[in-house]
């Protein structure tokens, strides 16, 4: 349940976003704040968990759900490979064709 009491989205300016990233990276991560960032005094991005993006994703995108589903079953299975061993073997397969 929504506590009524909390803000939708807490606004903060593109400096201070700049200046203070780690801490407000820490409380969206930690309790799901969610910050839109301005320039100018003008609504410019959001910075929220990426849970939050995850479940807004999934709520727009059914695909996107599966996909996640399909990618967390083959982590689990081992089957997933990391970032750094894909782009080798990217640049493999361009260096030999």
């Amino acid at each position: 349940m929504i506590n009524q009491n909390t803000p939708i989205a807490t606004t903060v300016s593109a400096y201070i976003a700049r200046t203070q990233l780690g801490l407000l990276l820490k409380e969206a991560a930690q309790n799901r704040t969610r910050f839109v960032i301005t320039k100018s005094g003008k609504p410019t991005a959001v910075l929220l968990s990426i849970s939050d993006f995850d479940d807004i994703l999934e709520e727009v995108d059914p695909e996107f759900k599966k996909s996640l589903t399909a990618a967390a079953r083959e982590h689990r299975s081992g089957k997933a490979v990391t970032l750094r061993d894909y782009l080798k073997q990217r640049l493999a397969g361009r260096r030999a064709g």
